[in-house]
């Protein structure tokens, strides 16, 4: 049993990670509405035993659209709509190792022995970690000069989830526990923000997760997430809780992007997102003439920087798995 525990923390900027071709997203008739890629996890340091197991099977799937569409995930009546110029991503956990598994013949032991220790599977959850910090694009290159202290240079003082404006100034990860939000509709948009006002950038991500081959081969199902946050000062710390999926595979949809007037919000297009370790999505059907505009052409360059700051900084070894950056 002690050759197969493992840490329950595996930070991502610490493996080393592969970036897939680059893939047009193309309509029935041909024309390129989007582009798509994914990063893939390869290899972890001998220095995180036990954790070998995550090599390749852990994915982030990216895509970018030109035109607003609806995004539909295959073998699940789910939904949602994903608006031009935002940088969609599928987190994708494939055949994960859970501790509980592990020491599931020592409680098999120690019930046979009299001791009541019982621990539900349950209970037993995988959270993604995300630190939300905005930078001002005219900062982005002392963020690369400085990528241990990028939170330093955030310009957003509160963030806004849902209705609640939260301050994020002072690091309270020391001093108090974090707090659960409410997800009370299927997708949860968190807004950046300052004293005055509410800045340009969001992350948001979907309600519920799909599970793929749990409890049995074959099956598929939508379950919910759950999330809580905290203040780390210039930033906030958002851990994203997904419930045991046995050797399954999870797949769970954030995505990041920038509000910019002039965009239509209406889809024009259906696409069928990937599934499992696949990457590419596909096109199903057409809504409307689409329609682009230069204020996309601006949003699409501010959300490009922004994935090219997160390369950078992937290459760090850092104190945090994930590192989302905003532009405004």
């Amino acid at each position: 049993m002690k050759n197969k525990w493992h840490s329950p923390f595996l930070p991502f900027a610490a493996g080393q990670w592969t970036l897939s071709d680059i893939h047009d997203i193309t309509t029935p008739e041909g024309k390129i509405i989007g582009v798509s890629f994914a990063f893939k996890l390869v290899d972890l340091p001998d220095r995180m035993p036990n954790l070998q197991f995550a090599e390749n099977n852990i994915m982030i799937r990216v895509r970018f659209y030109n035109e607003t569409v609806q995004e539909t995930v295959p073998s699940a009546d789910f939904r949602y709509t994903v608006n031009a110029g935002e940088m969609k991503m599928d987190l994708v956990v494939n055949k994960w190792v859970w501790n509980i598994d592990v020491i599931k013949q020592l409680l098999l032991q120690l019930r046979k022995a009299g001791f009541d220790i019982n621990i539900p599977e349950g209970k037993s959850r995988l959270a993604l970690w995300v630190n939300l910090a905005s930078i001002d694009m005219t900062k982005l290159a002392l963020a690369e000069d400085q990528p241990e202290e990028i939170e330093v240079h955030s310009t957003a003082t509160h963030m806004n989830i849902e209705y609640l404006r939260e301050d994020i100034r002072e690091d309270k990860t020391a001093t108090e526990h974090e707090r659960p939000i409410e997800i009370p509709r299927s997708i949860i948009k968190l807004r950046f923000a300052n004293e005055t006002t509410t800045l340009g950038g969001f992350f948001r991500f979907v309600s519920s997760a799909k599970i793929t081959n749990y409890p049995k081969h074959g099956d598929v199902s939508m379950v919910p997430v759950k999330a809580a946050y905290i203040s780390g000062r210039a930033h906030m710390r958002l851990f994203i809780g997904y419930p045991y999926f046995g050797n399954g595979t999870l797949e769970h949809d954030p995505s990041i992007g920038v509000d910019v007037p002039g965009i239509d919000g209406t889809p024009k297009y259906t696409v069928q997102t990937p599934t499992g370790m696949s990457e590419t999505p596909v096109v199903l059907g057409k809504y409307v003439l689409p329609l682009f505009t230069p204020e996309l052409t601006v949003a699409l360059i501010a959300v490009v920087s922004a994935t090219a700051i997160i390369l950078y900084v992937a290459k760090w070894k850092r104190k945090t798995p994930v590192n989302i950056i905003r532009t405004s």
